[in-house]
C-alpha cells in the first residue's frame, strides 16, 4: 500500500512534534501529503455553571494560540517541500475525532506521539494513541 496521505494529531506536546518530524521524513521519502489535525476538547473548558460565553473566548483563544504553534511546523514542511493542511476542530472525544477524520480524508497512515498534554505515566502508553491504534482503520505509527 502506498503512503500518500499521512495524518499527524498535534496537542503541543513534545511526543506530537516528535511524530510531525517522523511523518515529515516520511512524507519526503513517499511524496506524501500531511494533514496536522489539532482537536480543542470542548468538555474541558470549564465546570457546567461557567457562563457558555466564556467557553466561547476560551474556544477562540485557543483556536488561535494552536494556529500560531502550528504556523511554525507550516514552515518546516514548506522548506522541506512537503504538502501540509492544517485542521483545528472542536472535539467531545478527540481519539474518535482523529479516527473519524482519518476515514473522511482517505488517510493511509496515522503517526502520532505516544503521549500527549495528559501527564500520564511515561510507562504506560497514553490513553489518545492507544484508542486510536485500536480503532484506526489504517496503519498507527506510534512514536516515543
Amino acid at each position: 500500500m502506498p503512503i500518500t496521505n499521512i495524518l499527524v494529531p498535534i496537542d503541543g506536546s513534545t511526543y506530537s512534534v516528535k511524530a510531525f518530524n517522523t511523518a515529515l521524513d516520511i512524507a519526503k521519502i513517499h511524496d506524501a501529503k500531511i494533514n496536522v489535525l489539532t482537536c480543542l476538547e470542548k468538555e474541558n473548558l470549564g465546570a457546567w455553571y461557567i457562563d457558555k460565553r466564556i467557553n466561547k473566548k476560551i474556544i477562540s483563544d485557543a483556536k488561535k494560540f494552536a494556529k500560531s504553534f502550528l504556523s511554525k511546523l507550516e514552515k518546516t514542511a514548506k522548506d522541506s517541500e512537503v504538502p501540509l493542511f492544517v485542521h483545528v476542530i472542536e472535539a467531545k472525544s478527540i481519539s474518535k475525532q482523529i479516527v473519524d477524520f482519518a476515514n473522511s480524508k482517505k488517510i493511509n497512515l496515522i503517526v502520532i506521539g505516544s503521549h500527549g498534554q495528559t501527564g500520564f505515566n511515561r510507562f504506560l502508553l497514553g490513553s489518545v494513541s492507544n484508542a486510536v491504534s485500536q480503532s484506526a482503520k489504517c496503519p498507527v505509527l506510534i512514536v516515543k
